[in-house]
């Protein structure tokens, strides 16, 4: 298909400035090259993939992309016709570390100066004690990676989440917390973008012209010209058969993160886990909303604690078989919604080949439905298929 772009020109909203930070990782990043062999596979084993973190490489220009199309009501990002949000499910697949369905108390303010831990790990490095060393590792990679707080020291806070072992839903609250307290604001970002940059990438096209000319497009400008057939919805190796949907009495997904406290609506992100969506949201799945700073609402906070104490799942009976498509109802929905609040740059004609439209004046309204998401499945297909060649070769 021509790449030729034609922008239209509608309104658009707003954007905003942001910065991104990260710890300088030199030294954490030579301890890890020490983690080998037999000791890689343990250290993998007991604290899930988050060596990668420490070296994975981010596209500013991609998060500041992305973070323009968050949606602030709906605690997700709204694109022409279609959304994404980070769930516990994809966290978890990406850090291969389990959601343990409970929550406890985080810690507090007490510190541990990064250079002191640094001279701990290379004096067990010597004495080749790895359980230890592994160990010590992994708690800088919470303080100051996936948890930072004040820099070159590792806060208490991390070493319990560390203690804990259910890291994801604390990561997750502090993903959504941080864009939702930041949204619309100048100001720096840091801690989770490693995991934020993964998941996002990973919902994006891997061949095809959107690879192919990333260094003659700006960012903006390519997410623009991908629709909801172009996007991956359920990325190749993960098999999620259980979604987290609402907890307690509320009806979406309550977290708590280090600063402060924020739902989430895993019901409008259903096709990235692999079922479909069938129809538009119900407004009290996703406009039940929680937001407020860690130490302004203790009866809030009590609330959330409780809520994941009963914790409910949906999985193929109650969501139906595998099948990343989505309903025109829902489509629908979602346009009204770019109609609403707008979108961050204007509409471009789209980077790949799009499949038919079935006009409805020529067959029943049920029948329509099908054929478009007949339509959409072969597309679907088309695409795995051919993403499944570029990854064997």
């Amino acid at each position: 298909m021509a790449n030729n772009v034609t922008a239209t020109k509608e309104a658009t909203k707003r954007t905003f400035t942001c910065s991104f930070f990260r710890e300088d990782m030199t030294h954490l990043i030579q301890l890890s090259t020490l983690v080998t062999g037999h000791n890689l596979d343990a250290f993998r084993k007991t604290y899930g993939h988050i060596l990668h973190m420490l070296t994975s490489h981010i596209d500013e220009w991609a998060l500041y992309t992305l973070l323009q199309f968050y949606d602030s009501v709906l605690r997700c990002f709204t694109f022409r016709d279609y959304q994404l949000a980070p769930t516990l499910e994809e966290y978890a697949d990406i850090l291969k570390i389990k959601v343990q369905r409970n929550w406890k108390p985080n810690g507090g303010t007490h510190v541990f100066h990064v250079k002191f831990l640094i001279k701990k790990a290379d004096a067990l490095a010597v004495e080749k004690k790895w359980k230890e060393f592994n160990t010590l590792l992994a708690v800088m990679i919470y303080g100051l990676v996936l948890f930072p707080n004040i820099p070159n020291f590792v806060d208490l806070t991390a070493v319990c989440l560390f203690m804990d072992q259910n890291p994801v839903p604390t990561l997750l609250a502090d993903t959504y917390y941080t864009i939702h307290s930041k949204y619309g604001k100048k100001g720096s970002v840091g801690g989770w973008l490693p995991l934020l940059y993964e998941w996002f990438t990973s919902h994006l096209p891997k061949i095809g012209p959107f690879v192919t000319t990333k260094d003659s497009q700006k960012w903006p400008q390519r997410i623009m010209r991908l629709t909801a057939n172009d996007i991956v919805w359920c990325p190749i190796g993960m098999g999620i058969e259980e979604v987290i949907t609402s907890c307690g009495t509320f009806e979406n997904v309550p977290l708590i993160g280090t600063r402060g406290v924020i739902n989430y609506n895993p019901k409008l992100a259903l096709r990235q886990l692999g079922f479909a969506l069938k129809d538009k949201p119900l407004d009290k799945e996703i406009f039940e909303s929680v937001c407020f700073e860690k130490g302004t609402d203790p009866e809030g906070l009590k609330k959330v604690r409780s809520a994941w104490n009963s914790i409910h799942t949906d999985d193929q009976t109650s969501l139906g078989e595998k099948n990343v498509v989505a309903n025109q109802a829902y489509t629908n929905w979602v346009e009204d919604r770019v109609k609403d609040r707008l979108l961050p740059f204007p509409k471009v004609n789209p980077l790949y080949e799009q499949p038919p439209e079935v006009p409805t004046a020529t067959m029943p309204a049920e029948n329509c439905i099908q054929a478009n998401m007949e339509g959409t499945q072969l597309h679907e297909k088309s695409f795995d298929a051919q993403l499944k060649h570029y990854l064997v070769d």
